[in-house]
């Protein structure tokens, strides 16, 4: 390899560990503003929690048997993690009786032996990992379809709960966090519809020069009609409003090349790409059988 090319490849590097950072980091805010979206009551009885201590997020739920609300994010991005931090971490699942849980460890993460570790405290690798996908937050023109996007008002709660649950293996009181997200500040949340019916639901969250499309699913009747790619191609619209620059999001990345996989290849076809492949370590035997079916939905998550 040449010098020039050799030079090229190590700033691409370098613009990808960039990324992935703040690709981390809207996820952390978006996730944390979720939880703190719940009314304090709720939080309360369902046991809700979003700690961050040192740039790494511990996500929480033991009413939510659903590794979207029990993981840790972050972990060795800011600072390299230690065995101590690790085994504070697991811990604190523990006290909070949880013993299915996700600890992400993405490629940029320190030290660079991090899974190791993690498989030294008795974490599992999991069978897939997530790929965080990025792209600038430019003007799309919106493809031609007899699908309307529009915000959703609080007339649409029971319709978004509806389609996020099912698609994600989430119970109603679940479900029914996402609709907390309408006309909250740095949230936007769309709704597809099809000669009138909610056939689709989608949100955005923005801050500063970023966005990150936190969540998307279609009523399994009516998914290969485009209803994803016209979700997607709106919210990158609304980012594009908003002043950001860049734009987030992430999904499970294929166990084989000719794996049907539409929430990944909806999002290359929407110009983002992946810039790290972030690993699942959790306890031994835990298992979530909607996360192995993922690659058949058509969402962001």
């Amino acid at each position: 390899m040449s010098t020039q090319l050799a030079l090229r490849e190590a700033a691409l590097n370098l613009a990808d560990v960039d990324l992935a950072v703040r690709g981390e980091n809207i996820e952390k805010l978006a996730w944390t503003d979720l939880v703190q979206a719940a009314p304090l009551w709720l939080r309360i009885s369902m046991r809700m929690v979003a700690e961050e201590n040192h740039g790494v997020l511990l996500l929480a739920n033991r009413e939510i048997p659903s590794p979207l609300f029990n993981r840790v994010i972050g972990l060795g991005q800011s600072a390299p993690a230690t065995d101590r931090q690790i085994a504070d971490l697991m811990d604190r699942y523990w006290t909070l009786g949880i013993s299915n849980y996700w600890v992400h460890a993405g490629p940029y993460a320190h030290p660079l032996r991090l899974g190791r570790m993690l498989h030294a405290h008795g974490l599992s690798l999991y069978r897939r990992s997530w790929v965080k996908m990025m792209r600038p937050a430019h003007h799309v023109h919106t493809s031609p379809s007899n699908i309307r996007i529009r915000r959703a008002t609080f007339e649409d709660a029971h319709a978004v709960a509806s389609i996020v649950g099912p698609a994600f293996d989430l119970g109603q009181r679940a479900a029914e966090l996402f609709t907390n997200l309408i006309d909250r500040p740095r949230w936007s949340v769309l709704v597809a519809e099809l000669s009138a019916e909610i056939i689709g639901a989608a949100g955005l969250f923005a801050e500063g020069e970023m966005a990150y499309l936190a969540f998307a699913a279609t009523r399994p009747k009516f998914r290969c009609r485009g209803t994803q790619r016209a979700l997607m191609q709106a919210r990158i619209n609304l980012a594009n409003q908003a002043g950001c620059s860049w734009i987030a999001t992430e999904t499970g990345f294929p166990l084989a090349a000719d794996e049907p996989n539409p929430s990944y290849h909806n999002m290359l076809w929407a110009g983002f790409r992946p810039v790290e492949i972030r690993d699942n370590y959790a306890p031994p035997g835990s298992q979530w059988k909607r996360m192995e079916e993922e690659s058949e939905l058509e969402g962001e998550l």
